[in-house]
């Protein structure tokens, strides 16, 4: 018997219509920590437990040592209340769990912790720490009977900034103990929690033409209504998660997608920021901590950690941590990256100190952990030097990770992957997230955007996903590791996979990707090349003695084992400093200080050194001029006979530490003051003239009788513009800054010193409310440039101060030092990528030249520079207010030149003389072993001793032989001649990092291409 067959106006409806707004905010209350938590799913997951812990305090215990903690007999009881204080110090509680009873499986104990958002370091039943809490993570698991010491440290994860974060500590900040209780979870209940939490976060973020967005809104209001329904039973939950587990796994683990996401662990951290360095090394220890417990607990993912000074703090300060995170380096887990020793500033270190970044970072990887990594890692740096492909290539680092390209305030970077070249031609692979962010959450939100904004559409499809609170905040979550769990093979979504840096590199290898040439300029942050002038003029300092020492060192025939180690820790107080939030000055004023504090550090240790060649306190014996150069000297240099000074005209060969020797002047420096008041200082190459205010109204290239200062206007002009930001304080400038250009006119000049060796004129220097100060004006005998020195006392807040040499010489391009090399940028605004390049940085010089004529500007401290049409200027001083509130304001001296030349750059000698400039000659004690006869290997070139720099001359770090390190200037192809002295034997070519690469014994030639740099290990 046939059925009958129903009437479809009788079926019943399978499921209503829903409303979208409707249906995906019911998800979103279900799970909220806001409303009707007494009813909905969050409210059940921790259920609270009263009582269960006893708190005491240790009143006075301010260590970092949990040997002292566990010794300290005066524990005194304590409340939630209790109050820390004051900023930056450290205080100590101890928890006690008892007489909580928790013998259900499906349930888990938790100590719930929050001190005013204070960070706090977790020891539980050991002397290894457990974990790191904040604000981002406020609970740790214990049971019953455990003992928590917990060290509160009175900082918030980004400082303590009074009414803004990045403003100056408020000193008078006062933590106190929010949170210390007990809480049960409920594991099926929070797994389920987790899936609504993903279920709504794809509703909200998936677009409405998306299946997927509905898909997962109905099967949330769906597991909302079976828990509801069986009122919230266990079987619902499990039940639940059954439902649930459709969408999270694919039949055969593909989403269907093409974009595939490399998710890696990550936690930035700064290494001194809003916070002092000291209070890094404590973020640290609370962020890997507690990584390595996430790993402990079975989660399974890679954490890609850099700057190995951190890993040197860590090994220090926390060694029992310290040999726990060995063991997950070895299992392939906590994978280091980077090789630098920080993760430094790239525009104002020179090239030898990004070079020794990876030199003392990667030895000490292949030392305590046998690896060695290929990725430079710098998400967070201010701008990319064009120098520095070939120095990652010749420190042996192919890859290349950054995402601050993202933050520009007026191009987008065109690519997120692609090779990058160097001035040079040498070629890196890099990436840039296209997350644009190196602190995911693992959330749709971001997974999407990672797909979406993917520029290199077509040419790749695998990106990476860094994931983690930075900064102290403990890097992954348990939520974040539920999220990617259940993200991971999602159809409709990006397929996810758990990668490590260099398995997803590897994968980049074999595409076929975009090329982009040069510099990668930030457009943002270009007042880090001035703020805090101090840093850097003692970056330049020390960089340029170290240069000394080791020449010397390398000449003497013993080696010293104290000298080889003192010069280590030399060049690790320096690197340190060229973190990118320290020589940037964009930091708080303690970091300043303690910045300077290190630098007098260098400056005592680096005369014990140079004590322990010399002989220290015996007799002194005659004194030497020490010239690390290739070249010979000429140059004038103050000597001392009893308590007399006087000048000398020396003569100093090349590559050389003797008594130098007197020459007589070809010609000599003269003053004249004209009839109409004007004054005049020349010697046969140049000749300046002065009115009687002060202003440099004429500057002569005798030999070429070319007039430099155009008519009307003047030379070393100093002008003051008004300084204020958008919002990032001590980083920024604006462009409409120019807008605000004020000059200032000097109120008088005298003469100083006049001798046939040097003259010297002063210019009194009025900056109106903003300050004062002179400028002395300095002309040597021989010299074929002028010399600035300016005191300033500077008082402006929230401006900037500059000087200008307005010039007459056309080009649409100036050239600007940079490590072991120029880049050459627009002096116009024809398009937005010129435009932008408003305020650029350089080293020692910045040069406007025609093919028959240009001129230098040469400084010995500054960084910042700008070139608009004719117009060449320095940046002097910046008086920005945040993050400290007194950068800048006091007294300075800075010191400048103006060279000007016949011909084309290239045969100007202008990178001789700003290195020279940058080195002066002074009388030193001589060294106790008296130096050998001539450096390991001499060299020439067919072109004359100008067509390469010696940029170090060192003792070889495997002890045996002398690295010489070279390179050419001025973007030629040159041949290089060598002569190994006497007693040497072999010649290799080696990389940076002093890795063998060939060998040139019996080679007398060798090509040098244009920029390159070269290292050559003699022995």
């Amino acid at each position: 018997m046939q059925a009958k067959k129903q009437c479809l106006i009788d079926r019943p409806t399978a499921v209503p219509l829903k409303h979208v707004r409707a249906t995906s905010e019911r998800i979103e209350k279900f799970i909220s920590d806001i409303y009707f938590t007494d009813v909905n799913l969050y409210g059940r997951v921790d259920k609270r437990i009263e009582g269960g812990v006893k708190i005491f305090t240790a009143p006075g215990l301010q260590t970092d040592s949990i040997t002292d903690v566990f010794a300290f007999p005066k524990w005194t009881p304590a409340t939630v209340g209790t109050p820390f204080t004051p900023l930056w110090s450290q205080h100590w509680v101890k928890v006690e769990v008892d007489h909580v009873n928790v013998d259900d499986e499906n349930l888990k104990l938790f100590l719930h912790w929050d001190v005013s958002g204070a960070e706090s370091l977790v020891y539980v039943n050991s002397d290894i720490p457990k974990q790191g809490l904040s604000d981002k993570r406020k609970e740790v698991c214990v049971k019953e009977g455990d003992k928590l010491y917990i060290q509160v440290s009175c900082t918030g994860l980004f400082g303590a900034g009074k009414n803004g974060m990045i403003n100056p500590p408020d000193e008078n900040r006062t933590f106190s103990l929010s949170a210390c209780h007990l809480v049960k979870r409920d594991k099926i209940k929070y797994s389920v929690y987790m899936d609504l939490c993903v279920l709504y976060d794809i509703t909200k973020e998936c677009k409405d033409h998306d299946t997927l967005k509905y898909d997962a809104m109905l099967l949330g209001n769906e597991i909302i209504n079976l828990i509801t329904k069986e009122n919230h039973s266990l079987q619902s939950y499990h039940q639940a998660k059954q439902l649930a587990n459709k969408l999270w796994r694919s039949d055969d683990g593909n989403c269907g997608s093409k974009d595939r996401i490399h998710a890696i662990g990550h936690c930035h951290i700064d290494s001194a920021w809003l916070w002092p360095w000291r209070e890094t090394v404590r973020k640290v220890a609370r962020s890997w901590s507690t990584t390595l417990s996430l790993m402990d607990n079975a989660h399974d993912f890679h954490f890609a950690c850099s700057q190995v000074c951190q890993y040197d703090w860590l090994k220090n300060y926390y060694p029992k941590l310290y040999k726990k995170m060995r063991s997950f380096i070895k299992a392939g887990k906590f994978v280091p990256v980077g090789g630098s020793w920080v993760e430094m500033d790239t525009n104002i270190p020179s090239g030898e100190s990004l070079i020794r970044q990876f030199l003392y970072g990667q030895k000490f990887y292949r030392k305590e952990f046998g690896v060695f990594s290929n990725i430079l890692w710098l998400p967070d740096t201010f701008g990319y030097s064009a120098q520095l492909p070939q120095i990652m290539k010749q420190c042996g680092v192919d890859y290349f990770l950054s995402q601050k390209l993202s933050w520009n305030l007026t191009n987008t970077f065109p690519h997120n992957t692609f090779y990058w070249k160097g001035i040079d031609g040498s070629k890196v692979l890099a990436h840039f997230p296209p997350g644009d962010t190196y602190e995911s959450h693992i959330d749709v939100k971001d997974i999407l955007k990672s797909a979406n904004n993917n520029k290199d559409k077509g040419r790749t499809h695998d990106h990476m996903l860094l994931f983690g609170y930075g900064d102290g905040g403990g890097g992954p979550t348990a939520d974040m590791l539920e999220r990617l769990d259940r993200l991971q093979h999602v159809q409709g979504l990006p397929n996810i996979v758990r990668s490590t840096p260099t398995e997803f590199f590897n994968v980049l290898e074999k595409e076929l990707l975009c090329e982009w040439w040069g510099e990668l300029y930030f457009e943002l942050h270009r007042g880090t090349y001035t703020t805090h002038a101090k840093l850097k003029e003692n970056n330049r300092r020390c960089e340029s003695l170290l240069t000394k020492l080791e020449f010397v060192y390398s000449l003497t025939n013993e080696s010293v084992a104290m000298v080889t180690e003192n010069i280590e820790k030399l060049w690790k107080i320096v690197l340190f400093n060229q973190f990118h939030d320290i020589i940037p000055g964009s930091s708080i004023e303690q970091v300043f200080k303690d910045a300077m504090s290190d630098y007098d550090k260098f400056y005592e240790l680096y005369k014990v050194t140079w004590d322990l060649l010399t002989g220290g306190a015996e007799p002194i014996r005659d004194q030497v001029v020490v010239n690390p150069f290739h070249w010979t000297r000429t140059e004038v240099i103050k000597v001392k006979d009893n308590d007399a000074e006087s000048y000398q005209l020396v003569s100093v060969p090349p590559l050389s530490c003797q008594v130098p020797g007197v020459v007589e002047p070809v010609d000599k420096a003269g003053i004249f003051v004209l009839d109409n008041g004007n004054i005049c200082m020349c010697n046969s190459i140049i000749k300046s003239v002065f009115d009687p205010k002060g202003r440099m109204i004429s500057f002569l290239h005798r030999p070429s009788k070319r007039e430099c200062i155009p008519a009307g206007q003047y030379g070393n002009q100093f002008v003051i513009f008004d300084d204020i930001p958008l919002f990032w304080d001590a980083w920024d400038v604006m462009e409409y800054h120019v807008e605000t250009r004020k000059e200032y006119e000097p109120s008088g000049i005298k003469v100083v010193e006049e001798t046939p060796l040097r003259c010297i004129l002063q210019i009194e220097l009025s900056l109106g409310d903003h300050g004062s100060g002179t400028v002395d004006v300095i002309l040597d005998a021989n010299l074929p440039y002028l010399k600035f020195s300016a005191e300033v006392k500077w008082l402006g807040i929230h401006k900037f101060l500059k000087v200008e040499f307005p010039l007459t010489v056309m080009a649409m391009e100036a050239e600007y030092d940079i490590q072991s090399g120029f880049v050459k940028r627009p002096t116009h605004a024809n398009t937005s990528w010129d435009a932008a390049r408003f305020e650029v940085s350089g080293h020692k010089w910045a040069h406007l030249g025609e093919p028959g004529f240009g001129v230098g500007v040469m400084t010995r401290s500054k960084y910042g520079y700008s070139a608009q049409s004719n117009r060449l200027t320095v940046s002097l001083l910046r008086s920005t207010t945040a993050p400290d509130g007194n950068a800048d304001i006091g007294s300075h001296v800075i010191e400048y030149a103006l060279y000007p030349h016949a011909g084309p750059l290239y045969s100007s000698k202008l990178v001789q003389h700003a290195t020279n400039y940058n080195s002066p000659l002074r009388l030193v004690a001589a060294p106790k072993t008296p130096p050998t006869a001539c450096p390991p290997l001499n060299i020439k070139t067919e072109g004359g001793e100008d067509e390469v720099v010696i940029q170090s001359i060192k003792r070889a770090e495997s002890g045996e032989g002398v690295v010489v390190r070279l390179y050419e200037p001025y973007g030629n192809t040159v041949v290089l001649n060598m002569n190994v002295a006497e007693g040497n034997k072999h010649v290799h070519r080696v990389n940076a990092v002093e890795e063998v690469m060939y060998d040139l014994t019996g080679t007398n030639t060798i090509t040098v291409k244009p920029f390159e740099i070269v290292s050559l290990l003699v022995k």
